[in-house]
């Protein structure tokens, strides 16, 4: 077993940095004040407000660009005054002409099928028209053509509370299970918010070592869907911010073939990096788990300066045991051999 010490080391590395907070800041509070000051669109708009990893604070780095540069993955919420009787297709079109509009405006990405994607040099933003309703929020869906529940900020709450449950400790161990699928990938899908709630559902609560709670985590997710997987079924798991919801819909059974596989192989991996007294061997199971940026974090030994002082004064003659000749000595190899 490892020390605890070294995976606080690793949610240090693997945390966004200040830097790449302070640039998602900037470019999500730029976007905002553009649609709510925008000519037309100020009609529209209600209020923001942000969603996903970025706001429940279960982020971890991104992955660096052809460019090198570490761009934060930020989902802005619109809430506007769009009815149901405007048609999602109309609405995302809509917003999408006031992100591009201006001479402060911004070159639209993509449009997806819920939200318009841009992309700074500071951050990748997904803007998200929403309207409200009852308990939550309806999102434009233009590939139903329907608006749909949502409740993205039952999910922040949800993920704080689950947070005090665990002392502290659920935020760190989705980063780590986040970092975890980043570095043993099985496909797209699932992913972000799939991976929060198998954590609240299969991580020990009272767990403190992270190596241990982590493994435990592998091994629970894996008991308890592996038969289901053999018969050639997914389990339904329900949104917290909305009972009628299944959050792995958008997973399709393949996928969470490949995924419990991989968790299948890496509980094994997991536990025996646990369980093994040997700090090397240790440290070679959990790189396999976590990836390079495990083994970094691994304390290096260091090296007295006294020591360093006799190394760089001893007598060359340190070489005991060989002894030179005072006269050249003819050599027994052929000549063309070497």
């Amino acid at each position: 077993m490892v020390p605890a010490a070294r995976f606080s080391e690793l949610l240090a590395d693997i945390e966004p940095s200040a830097t790449t907070k302070d640039r998602a800041s900037s470019a999500h509070n730029a976007v905002r004040k553009h649609l709510e000051e925008h000519d037309t669109f100020s009609d529209r708009w209600v209020s923001s407000f942000l969603s996903g990893s970025y706001a429940r604070s279960t982020s971890i780095r991104p992955t660096a660009s052809v460019d090198g540069k570490e761009r934060p993955d930020v989902d802005i919420i619109v809430v506007t005054n769009f009815t149901e009787d405007d048609t999602p297709e109309a609405v995302l079109k809509e917003v999408r002409r006031a992100l591009e509009d201006g001479d402060d405006g911004y070159p639209v990405e993509r449009t997806n099928k819920r939200s318009v994607r841009v992309e700074t040099w500071q951050a990748e933003m997904d803007i998200v028209p929403v309207i409200e309703a009852y308990s939550g929020y309806k999102i434009a869906d233009r590939e139903t053509g329907e608006w749909q529940f949502t409740n993205p900020p039952k999910h922040t709450t949800w993920s704080s509370e689950n947070n005090l449950k665990f002392d502290g400790r659920f935020k760190p161990l989705v980063k780590l299970f986040k970092w975890w699928r980043r570095i043993n990938p099985s496909g797209r899908r699932p992913k972000g918010f799939v991976l929060e709630v198998l954590v609240s559902l299969h991580a020990p609560k009272n767990e403190t070592h992270y190596g241990e709670a982590f493994a435990q985590l592998l091994e629970n997710v894996r008991d308890a869907y592996s038969l289901m997987t053999e018969l050639g079924t997914k389990p339904a798991i329900t949104d917290p911010a909305n009972p009628a919801g299944d959050i792995l819909s958008k997973v399709t059974l393949p996928q969470w073939k490949d995924f419990l596989e991989k968790v299948r192989v890496y509980a094994d991996v997991a536990r025996r990096a646990q369980n093994a007294n040997d700090d090397d061997e240790a440290t070679r199971l959990w790189t396999r788990v976590f990836g390079d940026r495990f083994d970094r974090a691994r304390p290096k030994p260091k090296v007295k300066a006294e020591s360093l002082a006799t190394q760089a004064t001893a007598p060359a003659a340190a070489t005991v045991g060989y002894t030179f000749p005072d006269k050249p000595v003819a050599p027994t190899t052929p000549r063309g051999f070497a």
